[in-house]
């Protein structure tokens, strides 16, 4: 194998995992929701922007991921809190504007 096929290759790799990750957050807030009513609330919404969104479970709470087809996917992390629950917010890229967050936004109250 050419030495240029794997670095094409390592490259492919980084990129791969870069998407599936999120970095440092964009905002974190708290709600007195519970993970399962904040998360009820933000799905239809991320939906409605992005359709592939999904939500998983995880633990303490669940993973909402609006997927980007060109850079980092959108990740709405929401676990159990001392009072309701904290909402992390990870932007995947400076692409993908502020929509995802502002309908994350409407849900803590």
């Amino acid at each position: 194998m050419s030495m240029l096929r794997i670095f094409l290759f390592a490259v492919l790799v980084t990129g791969v995992a870069g998407c599936a990750t999120p970095g440092k957050p964009t905002a974190s807030k708290l709600t007195h929701k519970s993970p399962q009513q904040y998360a009820a609330c933000v799905l239809p919404k991320w939906q409605a922007l992005a359709p592939q969104a999904t939500q998983k479970s995880i633990a303490h709470g669940y993973r909402l991921t609006a997927p980007s087809p060109v850079a980092s996917d959108d990740v709405l992390d929401v676990v159990d809190s001392h009072e309701g629950s904290r909402a992390t917010f990870y932007k995947g890229s400076f692409l993908s504007g502020d929509k995802l967050r502002q309908a994350a936004r409407e849900c803590l109250d």
